[in-house]
């Protein structure tokens, strides 16, 4: 096996990472073990012989890789893929399951039912999450057996009961988006707090820390200390209670941030916050923020924004890489300025250059902002993470600027994957684009009776027209009762309106006598439309219903809209 290179070469690597190999796969049960042990374990003979029936199918996935490698895959989403095909092989020699190229189907559909079974019964991971492990390793073994079909990877997945899990649309009410954004600012709120308070000297000075955020709360940062609440004058063992105090004593002068890790965590606190405070002010999305790298800036205005230049040496011009609100330029400066005070800067090129003990790590490692997270946690703080700032961005702009062309010009995206993937919807704004809709197609105007007129002197009457009813000419008030042109008002008011416009007809078919031609008052028809309006509106629903008990009770109270008032006070005298 010695002469078979089975090394994904390409991929970047940090100062204490180890290279992927795919030899590892080869030996039963070395999948379980950290790489780095595995190899030297597998170069030392501490393994069993390979499987050797597992050997063509390994090579045609290192094959598979090699091709992504080759044109320019993600090198995350190349490092995804691995530790996927790890963790599907772990898996396998679990279960002793078989792996050849003619049973990895077989043992793929299994290791399906597995996840599902994690999923439905044991309730330990997302249905999406299963799926999407599920259809990398369908897509990887699609592509290394050469399956027919245009999307073979997803033909394989639709023949297993793992699903892809329908997506909610959560609509949010005029609250939730209220409290969406009240809980994005304390979350701002809380990263400025944290930013602003571990200046040099704090990160330096005593520990733990304590960061005031209100006077409710505030934050303890323990840094290296295990217990940060504990009283030291309680410690009995007098070597125990010198190593706590010392623990706690501030770094002295002629000690390096950068040469003790006790306080890396401290440092990667306020590096995090910084990291999600430019993610929420520029919308870039993380690994676009955590690739930037430290530089000379130049800032353009541009109206209430600022348009931020990397200058290059002996050069004004430079490379536009972000937009800000004219406010983060302080910020971001005093950011800058602490990255040269703490020595950041000397050994790391990088804008947010992550401590990891004892290494360095490449510039497409993935980032994790646990440190903040663990924090806020343990201090039963919400936390928010780059992609929930992002959207909450996206959809305030759009409300703001009610333009999808420009916000999706600002974030960097097409409109189609805005509306796909970052638009929520929101009710107010459905409200009002349903309001501007029917004002486009149905604008409505003051007609002479209640409610409202669509089409103003072009009367036409409803369909089955009553004989002897009062004919539509936008002059009688009545006649609007019976055109298709008139709409109704659903309000309080209206239902006001219309309770005593049927007071009036009362009192006038009260005066009428009737003739020998005409035994009955058109009078009668129009008190026939407005009690079935009235009916209708109060079966729409109980907020419907108590306008309409409301506007009858104030008939019957002498309170009539001021629209028919005096009339009605005539004719009750008459009457």
């Amino acid at each position: 096996m010695s002469e078979l290179d089975l090394t994904v070469k390409g991929l970047a690597l940090g100062t204490h990472e180890t290279p992927w190999n795919l030899q590892v796969l080869l030996y039963k049960g070395a999948t379980s073990v950290r790489r780095d042990v595995a190899i030297q374990a597998i170069s030392d003979g501490k393994f069993r012989d390979i499987v050797q029936d597992r050997l063509p199918f390994i090579i045609r996935l290192h094959e598979v890789l090699k091709s992504y490698v080759s044109k320019g895959s993600s090198q995350q989403t190349l490092r995804t893929y691995l530790e996927r095909i790890w963790s599907f092989y772990s898996w396998i020699d679990i279960t002793d399951m078989p792996s050849t190229e003619k049973a990895i189907i077989p043992t793929f559909k299994a290791w399906t039912e597995h996840l599902l079974n994690r999923v439905k019964v044991n309730k330990d991971i997302a249905q999406m999450t299963a799926y999407k492990r599920a259809s990398t390793i369908a897509n990887l073994i699609a592509k290394a057996l050469d399956l027919p079909g245009a999307k073979p990877g997803h033909s394989l997945m639709l023949t297993t009961r793992l699903k892809r899990p329908k997506k909610p649309t959560k609509v949010l009410s005029t609250k939730a988006d209220k409290q969406n954004l009240a809980d994005t600012f304390e979350f701002g709120h809380t990263l400025t707090a944290i930013c602003n308070h571990l200046d040099i000297k704090t990160v330096r000075g005593s520990l733990p820390i304590e960061i005031l955020l209100n006077e409710n709360k505030s934050l303890t940062v323990a840094g290296n200390l295990i217990d940060p609440y504990l009283d030291v004058t309680t410690i009995e063992n007098s070597g125990s209670k010198k190593r706590a105090i010392i623990a706690r004593q501030p770094l002295a002068e002629n000690i390096s941030l950068l040469e003790t890790h006790k306080r890396s965590s401290i440092l990667n606190l306020r590096i995090e916050s910084e990291l999600l405070i430019l993610i929420a002010q520029t919308g870039m999305n993380l690994s676009q923020a955590v690739a930037l790298s430290k530089s000379t800036y130049r800032w353009q205005s541009d109206g209430e924004d600022y348009e931020v230049f990397r200058v290059y040496k002996g050069r004004r011009e430079g490379e536009a890489i972000f937009r800000c609100y004219k406010a983060y330029r302080d910020h971001l400066q005093k950011y800058l300025d602490w990255l040269d005070e703490t020595e950041l800067s000397q050994n790391d090129e990088r804008l947010f250059p992550m401590i990891s003990r004892g290494m360095i790590r490449t510039k497409t490692s993935k980032v994790s902002i646990s440190t903040l997270k663990n924090l806020l946690k343990n201090h039963n703080l919400l936390f928010i993470n780059p992609t929930q700032l992002r959207n909450t961005r996206i959809n305030w702009l759009l409300r703001q600027t009610n333009d999808l062309n420009l916000t999706a010009e600002q974030m960097g995206h097409t409109t189609e994957v805005l509306l796909k993937d970052y638009m929520r919807p929101h009710h107010q704004r459905a409200s009002s684009e349903i309001i501007e809709f029917h004002n486009l197609i149905d604008p409505a105007q003051l007609a002479p009776g209640p409610g409202l007129c669509v089409d103003s002197h072009q009367p036409k009457q409803v369909v089955n027209f009553p004989e002897n009813a009062p004919k539509p000419d936008c002059i009688s008030p009545e006649g609007c009762l019976f055109c298709e042109k008139h709409r109704d008002v659903m309000s309080s008011e209206y239902c006001w309106k219309l309770a005593s416009h049927l007071q009036l007809k009362r009192l006038e078919t009260n005066l009428y006598k009737p003739s020998e031609h005409n035994h009955i008052h058109p009078g009668n028809l129009v008190m026939d439309r407005i009690t079935s309006k009235l009916k209708a509106i109060s079966d729409g629903g109980e907020i419907r219903n108590t306008w309409v008990e409301d506007a009858q009770n104030s008939i019957r109270s002498g309170n009539y809209h001021p629209a028919w008032d005096g009339y009605i006070r005539l004719l009750e005298v008459m009457v």
